[in-house]
């Protein structure tokens, strides 16, 4: 049986994203929402999008390799080699990029197939109760500090927002949960019912699924249950 929790498989995962969060970071303006921090999900790959029309970084989660592409010229780095920091940091400045800072580590390539499923379901998942949504919403990002994926919806009045979205796990949980956050938080919300999941009022007002209550329903199911949870929200403003 193995026992090593979601959270500490994707480790090495999360400092290279955070890398790329950061080399993003220096190529693009500051967009609203704090997008010039995200991260998407195509495919096997966890990619910046194109930036500027001609770059694109990435990480092909099958190969554990990170791509990095400038117009028609394109660099590849194998995260699983010892000094793959050093290739990558001869990449980034030869573009005028900053190296961000990085203690060194071995990439392990192995949980990256433990990792893509979760990840692609979860994705998926978002994106199918993204398309329910009627008003300004953003698209399904992913967080490099926190690993979560999300879809932040804005009521445009008063700043209310609802953030929707899926953790890994974190210092407080072990295991990967759903969240519903309504923005700002009204504490009489908490006598609604809920079909799944409970309210939670430790570090952060919303609702919280276990991953585990769902996983095993496909994308479409999951969707339908976020989406009513979403309509719960609601009720907060």
């Amino acid at each position: 049986m193995n026992d090593v929790r979601l959270l500490d498989k994707i480790t090495e995962l999360r400092t290279v994203c955070k890398i790329i969060s950061q080399l993003k970071s220096q190529l693009i303006e500051q967009l609203p929402h704090y997008g010039h921090d995200a991260l998407f999900l195509q495919n096997d790959e966890i990619t910046t999008g194109i930036l500027n029309n001609k770059t694109e970084i990435k990480i092909h989660l099958l190969t554990g390799e990170l791509l990095y592409f400038d117009s028609e010229n394109g660099h590849i780095v194998d995260l699983t080699h010892d000094k793959f920091d050093k290739r990558l940091e001869s990449i980034v400045t030869k573009y005028g990029l900053d190296m961000p800072k990085m203690s060194s580590f071995t990439f392990r390539q192995k949980y990256l197939s433990e990792y893509i499923p979760f990840a692609k379901k979860v994705n998926k998942s978002l994106e199918l109760f993204r398309m329910k949504l009627r008003d300004h919403f953003t698209q399904v990002h992913l967080w490099p500090d926190g690993f979560d994926f999300s879809v932040e919806s804005f009521m445009m009045k008063n700043n209310e927002q609802i953030g929707v979205g899926v953790s890994p796990g974190d210092d407080n949980y072990e295991s990967p949960y759903l969240y519903v956050n309504p923005y700002p938080f009204n504490e009489n919300i908490v006598d609604q019912s809920l079909p799944i999941g409970k309210w939670h009022t430790s570090g952060w007002n919303g609702i919280k699924v276990e991953w585990k209550e769902l996983e095993n329903k496909i994308e479409q199911e999951i969707a339908s249950e976020i989406y009513e949870l979403y309509t719960i929200a609601l009720r907060n403003f």
